[in-house]
């Protein structure tokens, strides 16, 4: 056992040392970061939680995004990355106020998916099928915002920039 933990411990720094932090994805993308602040929100504190987490997912996934465009969707394991993200989304118990945004999330998300699935094709076709993920990614991206921005209109100033941030860094465009 002793000769098996360091192995593992240097598989793990090696796995993560390609991997993007947060900061670094909006560096590259460039976008600025507004960070949801829990402690100043005017919501009720469960949705305040839900939200957040919410948010972060979505973050989490642009990390993956960004990290996936700049070293390859095989190389970084996306395609795992986004489904286990998507799935914790999913399972989020969101208030029935925003599960519409967390749906267009998702929609937004099988979007991505299915253009790194397409990563390796060349072609026309390909590319207008890529094309059109990213469009329809997009409008499902600016639906989501609306739907936040709707169901809280009594928001900080502040956090209603982070939905905004969150999602548009979300977005391939």
């Amino acid at each position: 056992m002793k000769k098996v933990l360091p192995g593992l411990v240097l598989i793990l720094i090696c796995g993560r040392a390609h991997a993007l932090e947060a900061e670094q994805a909006y560096r590259m993308i460039p976008h600025n970061r507004t960070v949801f602040l829990l402690y100043q929100s005017n919501l009720p504190a469960i949705d305040a939680r839900q939200v957040a987490r919410l948010l972060t997912l979505a973050e989490k996934a642009m990390v993956a995004r960004v990290d996936a465009r700049v070293n390859g969707a095989a190389k970084t394991g996306y395609l795992s990355r986004i489904d286990d993200i998507m799935r914790q989304i999913d399972k989020l118990k969101v208030p029935e106020r925003i599960a519409k945004a967390r749906k267009h999330i998702l929609s937004a998300l099988q979007q991505h998916r299915k253009y790194f699935e397409l990563e390796n094709m060349s072609g026309s076709s390909a590319e207008a099928k890529r094309s059109q993920l990213i469009q329809s990614s997009h409008r499902h991206l600016i639906a989501a915002y609306q739907q936040l921005m709707e169901a809280y209109p009594d928001e900080t100033k502040h956090n209603r920039q982070a939905f905004f941030d969150y999602l548009s860094a979300l977005d391939f465009i």
